[in-house]
């Protein structure tokens, strides 16, 4: 029914707040069959009551506002005019005999007439599609369908039609009320195509439905009437009190009007995952996020940090800048797209954030388990082992890894596509598995090394037409001096260069005569070796000035303490101690990479260092 009344205009609010917590729970987030499947779960086994406690019933369900005593009927009420006539309850009661004319008495219509399902329990008294209404006009309507009529054979008082359907796919007679109450019979159709799915064998039908289920002339109709006539108060009110008083179940598409297109009308479907999440820019505290956007029909973008809902994107977003993030942490990131349908499969990758002021790594082993690019980087980027610059390398899904899920692969074809590594300090040596992938016979790569910032220098020439079945190259440069970059260059070569586990390790420490030692002039490591290691690590650290208190700890990577080595005063000088890879507790730690924090006083030094198992 469209019109409102001022005083239920002003409560419809508190109505909708009727609807019991959780009732539609099963039923988020499905559509077509699936949603009206559970929604007849829902709605299915209600209380059933007899046909003749209806005359009580209505007294409740169908009573007009501000009275006590008017029944409400759609086939003689005129909303927002004054009736031509009106039933009092028990007074104008159908007793069995007369209603030969309009406005003599009510009697119970089955708006779905009971020879279509047969007259049997529990739909001949499913108070949902049975309404009080003028006795001659419900006899004049028969078992005929709903419909449109342009030439009526018969009209009521109030406007009601009988004559041939004019709604396009059926010409025979049916029954037309009056526009302000076509959307509560639509919905009470829903609602019986609903409760009754799948219970309906043996039903007899009729030209409009075939069993419960409307034939697609009719929900074509009945799904116009419903968005022409929307939910009114009259039957939100009517509703609750079923709910309450009567059937204790619902009518969801009063509830929930979405759900008839959500079930009859055309599905749209979520929109399509966006791709290629890909982060830049990462420093300590931040780092920028970019994907590609494949929609075109969504409503704007989820993005997700450690699982949890970081921001809401507008529409054509394709990047996002993250902050307030903790230095030397992993954290991982997701992007999906949404839009009214729902949301897509989320695109993932994760990363490493830069040590807090120290951009030096400590010696480690990469597999290259990093993100889901499926093209080509540019730039600098944390990996597990530290940050890293690309040029025309990535494409972590191009190759075959040769241990995990991912691989590095250097373009083939372009002017100084290359791979360069973190800052470390020393440098005993660099090994990798490489293959060529296509390329040429003559095809090779370059390995250079940079220190503290310089130009870079070729130290060795690889050819690498093995095939595409992994070799292991090694270098060997026991480079004590500090800040030292290499580089893997695949210089405008034929091939493209796969990689994977590349492994720098420290120069191996020799001993110092206790005459040449000198007191230290800061709080600092001097080594971990081997590193990566297994079993155990040499931490060797230096204390200088005067006596302080230290502790040494380990951390892994999402900041939980796993082992305190010292605590406790010490005075200046040079210490070394073990870590054998457990806890406090003893228990054996996972592979990956690990914090040592290192505090005297007021200074703190972290390093990272990394266990294999």
């Amino acid at each position: 029914m469209k019109h409102l009344s001022l005083l239920f205009t002003l409560t419809l609010s508190t109505l909708w707040a009727q609807i019991p917590d959780g009732y539609y729970n099963n039923a988020a987030n499905l559509n077509g069959p699936a949603l009206q499947q559970a929604l007849q779960d829902i709605i299915d086994n209600h209380t059933v009551v007899s046909y003749s406690s209806l005359w009580t019933h209505y007294q409740t369900t169908d009573v007009k506002p501000n009275t006590d005593n008017i029944v409400w009927d759609m086939y003689s009420d005129i909303p927002d005019t004054i009736p031509p006539y009106e039933f009092t309850f028990v007074d104008d009661q159908d007793r069995g005999s007369g209603g030969g004319s309009e406005g003599e008495f009510y009697n119970r219509e089955h708006s779905w007439p009971k020879s279509w399902f047969g007259d049997v329990a529990p739909m001949n008294t499913d108070i949902f599609h049975i309404f009080p209404t003028d006795k001659y006009v419900n006899n004049q309507r028969g078992n005929y369908p709903y419909g449109e009529v342009v030439n009526p054979s018969w009209t009521s008082r109030n406007g009601s039609k009988i004559g041939s359907c004019s709604y396009p796919g059926y010409t025979g007679t049916v029954f037309e009320p009056i526009d302000p109450y076509k959307g509560d019979f639509a919905r009470a159709y829903f609602y019986m195509s609903t409760r009754y799915l799948d219970e309906d064998s043996g039903w007899p039908g009729s030209p409009m439905v075939n069993g419960a289920q409307l034939e697609a002339w009719a929900l074509h109709m009945m799904m116009e009437w419903a968005m022409a006539d929307p939910v009114s108060a009259k039957e939100i009110d009517r509703n609750n009190a079923i709910y309450t008083s009567v059937q204790h179940n619902r009518n969801p598409f009063v509830d929930h009007p979405e759900y008839v297109d959500l079930i009859w009308g055309e599905v749209i479907p979520p929109p399509a995952a966006p791709s290629d999440l890909m982060l830049s820019t990462l420093t300590d505290s931040s780092l920028e996020l970019t994907w590609t956007d494949h929609a075109g029909d969504e409503t704007g973008f989820y993005v997700y940090q450690d699982q949890a809902l970081l921001s809401t994107l507008p529409e054509n977003s394709v990047s996002y800048s993250v902050t307030d993030l903790q230095a030397a942490t992993t954290y991982s990131f997701s992007v999906s797209a949404y839009n009214a349908a729902g949301e897509s499969e989320r695109v993932s990758t994760s990363a490493t954030t830069a040590l807090s002021g120290d951009t030096t790594v400590a010696h480690f082993s990469e597999d290259f388990e990093w993100g889901n690019q499926t093209s080509f980087l540019e730039g600098d980027f944390s990996l597990a082992s530290g940050r890293w610059n690309f040029h025309q390398a990535g494409s972590f899904s191009l190759g075959t890894p040769r241990s995990g899920s991912k691989c590095m692969a250097i373009n083939a074809n372009l002017v100084g596509a290359q791979i360069t590594t973190p800052i470390v300090d020393s440098l005993g040596s660099i090994s990798f598995y490489y293959y060529q992938r296509n390329g040429a016979a003559t095809d090779e790569f370059l390995i250079q090394k940079s220190v503290a910032g310089a130009a870079f220098e070729t130290m060795a020439t690889q050819n690498y037409n093995v095939g595409e079945s992994y070799t292991l190259y090694s270098l060997t440069l026991n480079d004590t001096t500090s800040a030292i970059r290499i580089r893997v260059l695949n210089d405008n070569q034929a091939g493209q260069l796969i990689i994977d586990d590349l492994t720098l390790t420290a120069v191996e420490p020799v001993g110092i005569h206790p005459e040449l030692q000198q007191l230290p002039t800061q709080l600092a490591f001097t080594s971990s070796f081997p590193n990566p290691f297994n079993p155990a690590i040499q931490l060797a650290y230096e204390v200088p000035q005067k006596t302080q208190f230290i502790t040494l700890r380990i951390f892994n990577l999402q900041g939980e303490l796993i082992h305190t080595l010292v605590h406790g005063e010490q005075a200046p000088g040079r210490y070394q101690v073990t870590w054998t890879g457990s806890n406090a507790q003893g228990a054996a730690q996972a592979s990956g990479s690990y914090i040592i924090q290192l505090t005297g006083g007021i200074e703190t030094t972290i390093r990272r260092i990394t266990l294999l198992r």
